[in-house]
């Protein structure tokens, strides 16, 4: 079966869903199928690590559709290199066919398209939904909701993250259409490293309280830091953009953190692992909201697989599969009960690297790309004989 994926994000080197949909093609391929990554648009900035067009990355082969990876600043070109992606999209579909297309979220006009060349030869389009629409809004209207049942016809099926947003397509938007769960992927990225366990507690998420709840993690570091003033926290990527940014500047000027949080700005993805790997505590505080509800963050996986004990508020299905002082610490979306399972782990390192332990052991059986990838191939076939 040759199954193609579209992937509206930076490749090789990106964020969750470049990771998802690079576990989704290496699974293909590990279990005897072909799979390639079609990236439409320019996706980069001038000081972009990602400067090859095409190529072929630990086994996935990949192509930009455009003769560069870097994105105009003029808005008419822009719009250029969209419209042109899309063309060039369709020939490389009408040239190699592609028996499945796995879609990730696009413009409504580019699904009309793709569904459009999708009538020139048997292709199976694919939605991949691993959020809830609209997912800044706390409630959808219902002109919201008619324009994604419109949108809905386009696709012969789902690939969803979690049971949730299952019910939500069945339920909400009454949409009958195939689906099948796969949740968080993660690939084993240990090796045989034993790296000396550092006096640190590490955050990769986005720098937004809505989303990961950072200006929580930064007042609990702050009560953190007058106890025990040896402990560094490391936060990766940059919050430049962040709309928190000046409450962000606020709490660590307020607290006199500077000289204790490290910035370390966008890592290579060997040099984000051996921070995992040497974390003392790694950290998320998703609140509650619709957002968080319905997703799945691609985070804990990583943070799991580490080995390293992990700290996460309850919100949504990681409270559901995960269990609380076995393989995982949950805490209230409270600063207070965030400094007081922080502090938990550090006076009880043993037990700490033991519910870490059991932490890898779950994601490994239970997040393994190879084996959510045979089950995909499962459902593709049912697809094709429908």
């Amino acid at each position: 079966m040759k199954i193609y994926l579209l992937l509206n994000q930076a490749y090789p080197n990106g964020y969750a869903l470049t990771k998802r949909f690079h576990l989704y093609a290496k699974g293909f391929i590990e279990n005897d199928h072909l799979a390639k990554i079609i990236i439409p648009m320019p996706t980069e900035t001038d000081d972009s690590e990602n400067k090859l067009t095409s190529g072929k990355y630990d086994k996935v082969p990949f192509e930009y559709t455009w003769k560069s990876t870097v994105r105009s600043k003029s808005f008419l070109i822009r719009r250029i290199h969209d419209f042109t992606g899309a063309i060039n999209t369709a020939r490389i579909l009408l040239k190699d066919k592609p028996d499945i297309l796995i879609t990730s979220s696009f413009s409504t006009f580019f699904h009309f398209f793709l569904k459009f060349v999708s009538l020139t030869f048997p292709l199976i389009i694919i939605k991949e939904k691993n959020e809830i629409d609209f997912l800044r809004k706390d409630t959808v209207g219902k002109t919201d909701l008619r324009k994604l049942k419109i949108t809905s016809q386009l696709f012969h099926g789902y690939i969803v993250i979690n049971e949730l947003l299952l019910t939500y397509l069945n339920h909400d938007l009454k949409d009958r259409k195939p689906k099948v769960i796969v949740p968080i992927l993660v690939d084993d990225f240990t090796g045989n490293q034993q790296l000396e366990i550092q006096k640190t507690i590490v955050y990769t998420g986005t720098y937004l309280e809505r989303k990961d709840g950072i200006l929580s993690i930064l007042k609990a570091f702050s009560k953190i830091k007058e106890k025990y003033p040896e402990y560094k926290l490391i936060l990766t990527g940059s919050p430049a953009k962040s709309e928190d940014l000046p409450k962000i500047t606020q709490i660590i000027t307020t607290y006199n953190l500077d000289s204790s949080i490290v910035f370390t700005g966008f890592l290579k993805e060997a040099e984000l692992q051996k921070i995992l790997l040497s974390a003392g505590i790694l950290i998320i505080a998703k609140p509650e909201n619709r957002q968080n509800l319905y997703n799945f963050p691609t985070k804990i996986g990583e943070y799991l697989v580490s080995g390293r004990p992990v700290i996460s508020t309850k919100v949504g299905v990681v409270g559901k599969l995960l269990q609380n002082g076995n393989n995982i610490i949950f805490a209230e979306y409270d600063v207070d009960d965030i400094v007081q399972k922080i502090e938990f782990l550090i006076v009880n390192p043993n037990l700490g690297n033991q519910i870490g332990q059991k932490g890898r052991e779950f994601a490994l059986k239970n997040f393994n790309y190879k084996y959510h990838a045979k089950k995909m191939i499962n459902f593709f076939n049912e697809l094709k004989h429908q």
